[in-house]
């Protein structure tokens, strides 16, 4: 089956990418993921170098691959991904719309057990969304750089989310260590992991930012 696709994250996920857009003309979540184990079904870099965020793609699947947590996975063919056009975020907002959730996935925490999400009827794992007041923690852990955002939506503060979008990793791994403000307002798709191998849980992530940052 083929798919028509607007691209709205292009995050990195264990050395390739974790990819996620909306279907045009469903409006439904589509996440393609791989049947590679080694990576977790992350999307192989040779397959999405040359896509970008907001690109309209036709992608070949092969069939759901859907999770209790991740509803909105399927697996994709080896056929080439096509690209036939490139939105604004204006576009987007137009044909298809941000969501309108009361909380991100569920609760207003920063994980989440897998045992609670059976509690719900309505499963997502992907969101796109207006959020404000945003900034970035740049720390060290294991000897890796870890970076993690906090913000403001629907009146809550959020704060450590892990942030997986690429562009704002290269950002500010060179601003050194430390809290730092990102944007006043921006829109943001957020997505919810499988199962973290070392405790079980599943973590909120901020896969892609759109909005404009502020000079550093």
């Amino acid at each position: 089956m083929k798919k028509n696709i607007v691209i709205l994250a292009k995050s990195a996920k264990r050395g390739n990418y974790c990819v996620a857009g909306i279907e045009l003309g469903s409006n439904r979540w589509i996440r393609p993921v791989s049947d590679d184990e080694d990576i977790q079904g992350a999307v192989h870099v040779e397959t999405a170098a040359e896509i970008q965020p907001l690109d309209v793609v036709q992608i070949e699947f092969a069939g759901a691959a859907a999770t209790e947590i991740q509803p909105e996975n399927f697996f994709y063919t080896g056929a080439a991904w096509k690209k036939f056009a490139h939105w604004s975020l204006a576009d987007f907002e137009k044909f298809c719309g941000l969501d309108g959730v009361d909380v991100i996935f569920y609760d207003t925490s920063r994980r989440i057990e897998p045992e609670a999400v059976e509690n719900f009827r309505r499963r997502q794992s992907l969101l796109i969304l207006p959020i404000e007041n945003i900034s970035v923690n740049v720390s060290q852990f294991g000897g890796e750089m870890k970076f993690h955002a906090s913000f403001d939506y629907g009146g809550t503060r959020y704060e450590n989310f892990g942030v997986s979008d690429i562009a704002l990793r290269e950002n500010f791994s060179s601003r050194g260590f430390g809290e730092f403000p990102v944007a006043e307002s921006a829109i943001a798709t957020f997505s919810l992991t499988a199962p973290y191998e070392k405790d079980g849980r599943c973590y909120k992530l901020l896969a892609q930012f759109f909005g404009e940052l502020q000079p550093a």
